[in-house]
């Protein structure tokens, strides 16, 4: 499996920090698909209009398989499927009834083949990026993942409107108008998407979709105060002279084994009619 195949089950974000007070109720979003998990949060806060994309063609299976477990398990059910080490993990007697695009079920039951028909085996393996999981981390940071909203979710997902795009951010082409845009983590990757000259480049792309959207939220930046910087983006300095005016939301990080006073970010850069 190819490295940038894996698939993130849950987010490695605090979605839940910044979109809790988020009204998406008639708007329309534009989102990475990743884990889903900004899809899920989204809906739970009212939008019903989404397309999502990803260079990942797996995160679509993925989405498929999320997306018709909460139609149709439980609230403890999806959790022992897809959260905990259970053995209901990923188990074949579950993936089999649910109801999802024939495409993505062939796939994880072929999958599933490939790990001796044992979910749980198959969640361990390099299909998945398990770095630094932590359950109790990700019910944290999803709003969905309450057991009062889970059950919001499952009727709304009746009414929601999904489009899937398979494209990395670079190459992506937008030509509808969107309300807002949500890249997650994209910007930690930036300096493969270019030569040199990250935080410009990075900045024009976003300029350019700022024709079509309203506001984008460009960056999530964990640990936001820490003095070591993982990469470009983390140099608020640097971003903030890059792109000028921009919305920054701090709040409690996703980061473990982390104190109470650590902070994540999220940068958000508005349309402007100026182009600026």
């Amino acid at each position: 499996m190819e490295k940038f195949n894996s698939i993130y089950s849950f987010t490695t974000e605090n979605i839940a920090g910044y979109m809790s007070k988020l009204d998406l109720t008639d708007k329309k979003i534009i989102t990475v698909t990743g884990s889903s998990d900004h899809i899920i949060n989204a809906i739970l806060r009212g939008c019903l209009d989404i397309t999502t994309f990803d260079i990942n063609p797996l995160t679509k299976y993925y989405m498929d398989l999320k997306l018709s477990a909460i139609k149709e398990l439980s609230y403890n059910e999806f959790l022992d499927f897809l959260l905990y080490n259970t053995e209901k993990s990923f188990s074949y007697e579950i993936i089999i009834k649910l109801n999802m695009e024939d495409e993505s079920k062939m796939f994880w039951l072929k999958e599933l083949v490939n790990n001796d028909n044992d979910g749980l085996k198959m969640k361990h393996s390099n299909l998945f990026n398990l770095k630094y999981f932590d359950a109790q981390n990700k019910i944290d940071c999803n709003l969905y993942l309450k057991q009062e909203n889970y059950d919001i979710i499952k009727d709304r997902l009746e009414l929601v409107k999904i489009n899937f795009i398979e494209s990395n951010l670079k190459d992506l082409e937008i030509i509808e108008n969107y309300d807002y845009m949500f890249l997650s983590n994209i910007s930690d990757y930036i300096n493969t998407f270019y030569e040199d000259n990250y935080l410009i480049n990075y900045k024009n792309l976003i300029f350019r979709f700022l024709k079509n959207v309203k506001n984008i939220y460009f960056a999530y930046v964990y640990d936001i105060d820490n003095k070591i910087k993982r990469s470009v983006i983390d140099d608020l300095k640097n971003v903030q002279e890059v792109f000028g005016n921009i919305k920054i939301q701090k709040f409690k990080s996703a980061l473990l084994n982390q104190n109470k006073d650590t902070e994540d970010a999220v940068f958000i850069k508005e349309e402007n009619k100026n182009g600026k």
